[in-house]
């Protein structure tokens, strides 16, 4: 055994038999079980883990031992997709690939932190508004109840009550006005808050290369059709994939790789119309959501897109040289009872048409 795997071997058994780093602990075991959701014992997850580590040669890092717990336990589907995607091309899971994965539930979600931000301080300020409002209605009765009181005077005291009056009256207009310039500037902060809010949003429900949804929007819209308690087998899901993408962007370099992607964002929106949600799925991948469609009437449409698309053939722009004929390849599935079952379908019928030659659309039913 060569000394470097003897070497992560030793930090696997010492995580396995021993003391493990409390980081990994806090990852492995939850906080109202001692095991996995599964049931599988702490022991049985670390094997697991440190098998997986050890069959890629990967050094037992806490970030690798976290993206390899979350393959074990499949309990984020983009990451395992990935690396089935490349096991399956029979590509090596390496420290570079690991590096471009990273659990949902460890991403950092910058774009949510600033929508809470922003939401806390809109909050603030209709809150001020209110207050203000509630400051204002007060200032009013207030002046109504000394009118009345000085009302009860003015037989005996005409002269003391008009001084009075003024005086109420003038300070009763400087508080209003006090009160209007605030109501006015937490207006323009809210109405400022609430357009920033929104664009906050739309970047983070937008891929920003092809302008498309992007997959936590394509996933939040699945989570509302599975909300809605309607009939999930009139949807359809599919999951569309450049073709060769990777040598494109080996020959004609990245900026020819990325209007290659935007053409076909744009192309796929326009073919298969505003009734069907496109986004970008990740790397040169897109879902596509049908939304009280039959399978067939899916494939038809699909098909008619790809054949469309391969009909044009490209030039990179920056150098005049050839591109040739973009092909994609596609998977579709009904969508039941459990939409990420619906994505694994649509997921192996795209390895499907890939398998079979590409440039084809494979319609399949989810499995459990």
């Amino acid at each position: 055994m060569a000394p470097a795997s003897a070497s992560r071997l030793s930090r696997l058994s010492a995580w396995i038999g021993g003391t493990p780093d409390p980081r990994v602990m806090d990852m492995v075991i939850p906080a109202d079980g001692d095991g996995n959701g599964d049931g599988a014992a702490p022991t049985d997850l670390f094997a697991q883990i440190g098998a997986f580590l050890d069959r890629h040669a990967l050094e037992p890092t806490v970030e690798h031992f976290r993206i390899a717990r979350s393959f074990v336990l499949r309990d984020d589907d983009r990451l395992v997709r990935a690396i089935d995607h490349r096991l399956r091309d029979g590509g090596a899971i390496d420290a570079a690939l690991l590096a471009s994965l990273k659990p949902c539930a460890q991403a950092d979600p910058l774009g949510s932190r600033r929508i809470a931000e922003m939401a806390d301080a809109l909050a603030a300020r209709l809150a001020d508004t209110q207050s203000t409002v509630r400051q204002s209605h007060a200032s009013a009765r207030d002046y109504e109840q000394a009118l009345s009181v000085e009302a009860g005077t003015a037989g005996s005291d005409p002269d003391g009550t008009i001084k009075r009056l003024l005086a109420l009256t003038t300070r009763a207009i400087a508080r209003n006005r006090e009160l209007a310039d605030r109501l006015e500037e937490t207006h323009r902060e809210t109405n400022l808050l609430r357009s920033n809010l929104e664009d906050a949003r739309r970047a983070a429900d937008e891929d920003h290369l092809t302008g498309l949804p992007n997959r936590r929007c394509f996933d939040a819209r699945l989570d509302a059709l599975s909300a809605a308690a309607g009939n999930l087998d009139a949807h359809c899901v599919a999951l569309c994939d450049i073709d060769d993408f990777k040598a494109i962007n080996d020959r004609h370099g990245h900026d020819a790789g990325d209007r290659v992607l935007k053409l076909v964002a744009r192309h796929l929106t326009t073919e298969l119309g505003a009734s069907v949600l496109v986004a970008r799925h990740g790397g040169e991948e897109f879902a596509c959501l049908f939304e009280h469609c039959a399978p067939d009437a899916v494939l038809a449409s699909l098909d008619s897109a790809r054949a469309m698309l391969g009909e044009r053939i490209l030039v990179n722009q920056a150098t005049g040289e050839g591109i040739g004929r973009i092909t994609i390849s596609g998977g579709i599935a009904r969508i039941g009872d459990d939409t990420a079952a619906a994505m694994r379908a649509a997921d192996a019928a795209l390895y499907a048409a890939k398998r079979a030659g590409k440039n084809r659309m494979v319609f399949t039913a989810p499995s459990a």
